[in-house]
């Protein structure tokens, strides 16, 4: 599998990406294609982020006022002999970026159908992993908020499955029990600098995610941020893994587990990416628990710690976790949910290093209102506050606490 994964990711997208966006001429039963573009008007406070050189929380900072025209989303679902799917998901940000629309997601998933209890799917491609319980719209956008949990920000700021992916479930509520249980284990390559933004700045919540072939990161060495760098920047070629788990009961409850290692070797400098690799692992936990139709609460944990060889060949590691409990009420075509997250991250120095390291911990309120005029057309009004304190703002001369607020309204056109 080493072997395999030292190919960069473009031989893998180059074959499933066309077949995502086409599909087999002769076979394809099933072409479904959507849409969607926000006009948001934005206030807010927010100081500059990691796209600005800066060590802000927030996707708008208060350079960005007023009108934003932002998020375009395309998206791509065939399906081949009722087994065989392809999907595909690109987007386009008004802010600084290294492509003007480029892919998130690109896979091809098989998924025979059952025999007996139990049910097997495959895909291979570049996709998330199972971690998010609240990103389940197309696009792997939240159902609840405009802006999903530092979680899942970070999951998208950093993290992609570049590789391929094995599930197994057991349908008991086919077969009249009241549960359903599923395992999967997925190989990936080409994620080694996962870790290194959450070590420069921390945590953050917002709604951009990186894309497959976009850069992230400054240009400028003296920047905070430094070392731009492709999410898919090849590291030592390693093949890291995920294992995970799910439990479902009824239609009320969702409990998924998963723990991630990228097998990174941090001593291993890459003179092509300009880098050493960062090695990452971490748990994650979380469950969705809907006791009737108009009520959803979802509450998720994710910890672990990344480590490299980061400056002047010092083995370096910074331990992170972040949690949030959401509360979402929805009646017909409004909903309305408020999020609490809490978050921390710091950074474990070696014994003769007279420094107190990176820390970063703080919390977030978010509160979202969602309204569907129709098919086409829905509003949201989002209200969101971090509250951090990272002592890396004090080398650059800014208040090492930071209060930030955004407000945006939000206008969503759907094809």
């Amino acid at each position: 599998m080493d072997r395999l994964l030292s190919r960069r990711p473009l031989a893998v997208l180059a074959i499933v990406a066309p077949l995502t966006l086409t599909g087999p001429p002769t076979l394809a039963a099933d072409n479904r294609f959507d849409a969607s573009i926000d006009a948001a008007v934005v206030a807010s406070n927010g100081t500059p982020n990691f796209i600005d050189n800066g060590l802000g929380t927030l996707r708008f900072t208060s350079s960005y006022q007023g009108l934003q025209l932002d998020n375009l989303q395309l998206g791509y679902r065939g399906t081949v002999a009722e087994v065989l799917h392809f999907t595909a998901e690109a987007v386009s940000y008004a802010d600084r970026a290294s492509n003007a629309l480029d892919l998130t997601q690109a896979y091809a998933e098989v998924r025979p159908f059952p025999w007996g209890a139990w049910r097997a799917r495959f895909r291979v491609g570049a996709f998330y992993a199972p971690i998010s319980l609240e990103n389940r719209l197309p696009g792997w956008r939240s159902a609840y908020t405009m802006s999903p949990s530092a979680i899942n920000t970070w999951v998208g700021e950093e993290l992609r499955t570049f590789g391929t992916e094995f599930n197994l479930d057991w349908l008991g509520r086919q077969h009249g029990h009241d549960w359903t249980l599923g395992t999967g284990a997925a190989a990936f390559g080409w994620n080694e600098t996962a870790g290194q933004l959450m070590s420069e700045r921390g945590w953050a919540i917002h709604d951009r995610q990186t894309t497959v072939f976009g850069k992230f990161g400054s240009a400028n060495p003296s920047a905070p941020v430094a070392d731009e760098r492709l999410l898919t920047a090849a590291g030592a070629n390693r093949a890291g893994y995920y294992v995970d788990g799910t439990a479902k009961y009824l239609d009320t409850l969702e409990i998924r587990v998963l723990h991630y290692d990228n097998r990174a070797d941090p001593g291993a400098y890459q003179e092509a990416a300009n880098n050493y690799p960062w090695q990452t692992q971490f748990n994650s936990a979380g469950t969705r628990w809907t006791p009737s139709s108009q009520w959803t609460v979802i509450s998720q944990w994710l910890g672990g710690r990344t480590c490299s060889d980061y400056e002047d060949e010092e083995y370096q590691c910074w331990t992170f976790d972040a949690e949030f409990l959401l509360l979402s009420w929805q009646l017909g075509a409004n909903r309305l949910s408020g999020r609490y997250d809490r978050f921390d991250m710091h950074q474990s120095v070696p014994i003769d290093l007279d420094a107190t390291g990176y820390r970063d911990n703080g919390h977030a309120w978010t509160l979202t209102y969602q309204r569907e005029i129709n098919a086409h057309l829905a509003i949201a009004v989002e209200f969101l506050q971090v509250d951090s304190r990272l002592n890396e703002r004090l080398e650059f001369g800014d208040p090492e606490t930071a209060l930030e607020r955004q407000l945006e309204l939000v206008v969503r056109a759907r094809l």
